[in-house]
């Protein structure tokens, strides 16, 4: 009999442990790329088609992935996107152009193909958080920064009618422009604090969203792209 009421107390010693265990665990927070521009007046572009973009396995997670300089990395489990980030920069990257150029995505609005329109595929090597606070031989600002590489394609898409007409835009269809950047943008302030982090990644966005919606807006006008700190083929 003692030996039952031991088991007994024993088991429920442990479920106790453990309720108490998961009870205390903390709650996740959870943050959002909301990209801020500035319109452009009088764009000229109507219509755009953001894909998926491209983004390293490592990096394409909810939670918040912080490196240091040697490539070590570590996830914030408790610090996360609302979404993986591949499609926090997707769907950032389309609102932003939206409101940057004064024109719809069709990519999730429905749109029939009836409108020329300029399909933006978008591919990330680089979006990492570095934190590296151990090494004493860089400064603050170089310790803790957003590391950017990307390159997006813009193609035309100009339907069949139009291409039959005297259209200006004719001569864009099967058109293309490649281009690249890379940079790279300070954490201000405590980089532990995850608003800092994501302050600098939404501002890293920004750019990014500047840079994409410029070529577009030179492709358009036909003009030679001339972006600083971008290079187009």
């Amino acid at each position: 009999m003692k030996n039952k009421n031991a088991l007994r107390l024993s088991v429920m010693t442990i479920v106790g442990v453990l309720v108490s265990a998961c009870s205390s665990s903390p709650t996740p927070n959870y943050y959002t790329l909301q990209s801020k521009v500035t319109p452009i007046v009088n764009s000229g572009v109507r219509v755009i088609e953001v894909l998926p973009v491209g983004l390293p396995d490592r990096l394409d997670r909810a939670s918040i992935v912080v490196q240091d300089h040697q490539g070590k990395s570590k996830v914030l489990d408790n610090d996360r996107w609302t979404s993986t980030l591949s499609t926090q920069l997707r769907d950032g990257l389309s609102a932003g152009l939206q409101q940057k150029l004064g024109a719809v995505d069709r990519y999730n609005s429905g749109m029939t193909a009836g409108q020329m329109a300029y399909r933006i595929a978008a591919d990330f090597s680089n979006f990492d958080v570095i934190d590296d606070s151990t090494h004493r031989m860089l400064s603050n600002s170089e310790n803790h920064y957003i590391n950017v590489m990307v390159t997006w394609i813009i193609k035309a898409d100009v339907p069949v009618a139009m291409t039959a007409s005297a259209s200006p835009q004719t001569n864009l269809q099967n058109h293309s422009l490649s281009c690249r950047t890379s940079f790279t943008v300070p954490i201000q302030g405590e980089s532990r604090k995850i608003n800092n982090i994501v302050a600098a990644s939404t501002q890293s966005l920004n750019r990014i969203i500047e840079n994409i919606a410029d070529s577009v807006v030179m492709m358009n006008a036909k003009k030679v792209v001339n972006i600083k700190g971008v290079t187009c083929t």
